[in-house]
């Protein structure tokens, strides 16, 4: 598959003027640790290559060359109002959030539905790592008798809704997600220290869910009109 950089821009595909990442972004967050990397610019506001490197614990010329790639697929830009000098490279996000446009979108194509499909892959495995990493911590720091696990918060449930419900669900949880992110986080999206909301301390939280089609009954397949429509996944920094 071609490269953001490799690419003529697609007047078809979605834009962050429409409030949706393009193709080229999705591309350039395919990967785990440019997925990193745009959620510790985010939380930081600015950051340069050094600081992304001492959060991550990976070589700085690693971070920069994932800068790059970042910054060719429009997913972040040059901050020069946070810069030193001149030879000082400081980036921040091109924009708080980079939801998916709905399939159903008339400007989405196959090649944006598959560099979202590629993106939201690497943000169920963000996620997934996240969670092996808090657990791997939890027994650390509470001893738990062997073959037993310190717990942890996750929730999973199976849900049967119409696609109007899918779709009133998909609203109401943005909206929710929004209206708690501003709590903790200025308006460029970057962690305010502690935890201003309560006065206590605040906790990383990931949220990830989706919307199935419908499954076949007694070996048969689904009525193609009666299928739920997904709206589209969310990955990354809001």
């Amino acid at each position: 598959m071609s490269t953001p950089q490799d690419d003529p821009v697609d007047d078809r595909s979605p834009s962050p003027e429409q409030g949706f990442a393009s193709r080229d972004q999705l591309r350039a967050m395919a990967h785990p640790v440019r997925m990193e990397i745009v959620e510790r610019v985010g939380r930081r506001g600015t950051a340069r290559a050094a600081d992304i490197a001492a959060d991550l614990g990976i070589a700085a010329n690693s971070v920069s060359y994932h800068l790059r790639t970042l910054a060719r697929g429009g997913v972040i830009v040059e901050a020069p109002e946070a810069a030193r000098d001149k030879r000082d490279r400081v980036w921040k996000l091109a924009q708080i959030g980079f939801m998916h446009a709905p399939s159903h979108d008339a400007s989405v194509d196959d090649d944006y539905l598959s560099a979202s499909a590629e993106t939201t892959l690497v943000a169920i495995d963000w996620i997934r790592s996240g969670w092996i990493a808090e657990s791997a911590r939890r027994r650390a720091h509470h001893p738990e008798p062997e073959g037993a696990q310190a717990p942890a918060m996750l929730f999973s449930t199976p849900m049967r809704l119409s696609r109007e419900q899918a779709r009133e669900l998909f609203a109401s949880v943005q909206e929710k997600l929004l209206e708690y992110n501003r709590l903790n986080r200025d308006e460029s999206g970057a962690d305010l220290p502690g935890d201003p909301d309560s006065g206590g301390h605040a906790q990383d939280v990931r949220v990830l869910f989706t919307v199935l089609g419908e499954r076949p009954r007694d070996g048969r397949d689904a009525d193609p009109g009666s299928s739920a429509e997904p709206p589209a996944p969310h990955s990354g920094t809001e």
